[in-house]
């Protein structure tokens, strides 16, 4: 029975991301990529300022890609969702799907009935007899409404909300077979929010969603300069310098890259510390800021810590004819979480 497609909609702050793959005996085929750029303010936070305005880039893709399928899978990321790594008494996964309002709540900073709850046991813990780890994935019900009332809007049904980590996480899996017994970072750098999936032989360790991106160097931009958000944005990409100082500019990405290494090496060294003493033997790197001049080199350097820029193409049958490949190394790490989207099934236990 052939799997039917499914639509990967990564809806971020500045723009929307879609993916079509699709699913045969022959293996997995890209059908179509899109991007939609969002007016600012169109979300905040992950609420949803502007519908009208996201739901027009998202009809804009589903028309461009001339798909037949409804099926949407989507995510979220930030302070809609809270991501928990706890240790419980041991059980089964039947169990704890009756008790998990319960066992959660403890660890949870909002009002559990104000929550989607879901969780995936990692194994037993063999230092302590009796206990398990388990992951818990809080969601706030208003975000996940508001994305659901959305989609439902323009006659597309949602199968999974998933939370960007763990998409990105799916993609890793499919793309990077060979290297899953390392300890390595998935890194997705976003306009809004970073997010932080540290993975031990394939398995999620410790993940962590940051408040920062690449709008940040947007606005700084914005207010040196004393442009709009558009000339902003279009300054930060290098299409418009007219009358623009190169050394300002580069000052501008020194001290945000500065500040997001900064941050990101907090997290890593919490992780060494109190989580795993296995050192991370790379990073991977994605989101549409993940190409932020200086960035990749710095982590290199300030980290000591190999970066790959990730390629969430590389093991999807790729028809040249259809596609420009030039084109997807230009974007590829912008398309890490869409890919991921569009690769997660519905029968997944992971979110």
């Amino acid at each position: 029975m052939a799997v039917p497609n499914v639509i990967g909609l990564d809806i971020g702050s500045s723009s929307v991301k879609m993916v079509e793959i699709d699913r045969s005996k022959k293996g997995h085929e890209l059908s179509y990529i899109g991007v939609a750029p969002l007016p600012d303010g169109a979300i905040i936070e992950k609420s949803l300022k502007k519908p009208d305005a996201v739901g027009a880039a998202i009809n804009s893709l589903i028309r461009n890609s001339k798909t037949r399928t409804k099926l949407v899978n989507t995510s979220l990321s930030g302070k809609s969702v809270i991501i928990k790594q706890v240790t419980m008494t041991s059980m089964s996964d039947a169990q704890l799907e009756k008790q998990i309002q319960m066992e959660a709540e403890p660890y949870i900073p909002f009002d559990i009935k104000d929550v989607n709850l879901d969780f995936f046991i990692m194994g037993d813990r063999p230092e302590k007899e009796g206990a398990m780890e388990v992951v818990l994935v809080a969601a706030k019900k208003d975000y996940m409404e508001e994305y659901a009332n959305l989609l439902s809007s323009l006659n597309l049904k949602t199968l999974v909300v998933d939370v960007d980590p763990f998409a990105l996480e799916v993609m890793y899996e499919f793309c990077y077979p060979s290297v899953q017994e390392e300890v390595v970072a998935l890194v997705n750098v976003g306009a809004g929010t970073m997010s932080i999936n540290i993975l031990k032989s394939g398995a999620s360790q410790y993940t962590r969603d940051l408040p920062l991106g690449g709008d940040s160097i947007t606005r700084e931009i914005m207010r040196f300069f004393d442009v709009d958000y558009v000339r902003a944005e279009n300054i930060k990409t290098g299409a418009e310098l007219d009358g623009v100082n190169p050394r300002n500019l580069r000052k501008i990405f020194q001290r945000s890259v500065e500040y997001f290494v900064t941050e990101l090496q907090k997290i890593l060294d919490f992780f060494s510390t109190n989580v795993s003493y296995d050192p991370i033997q790379k990073i991977f790197l994605s989101g549409g800021a993940a190409l932020t001049y200086g960035l990749p080199s710095t982590i290199e350097n300030d980290l000591n810590i190999p970066v790959e820029i990730m390629d969430p193409f590389r093991n999807l049958r790729i028809n040249e004819r259809g596609f420009d490949t030039q084109y997807l190394r230009k974007v590829g790490a912008t398309m890490a979480v869409a890919v991921g989207l569009a690769l997660r099934d519905e029968r997944d236990k992971q979110s």
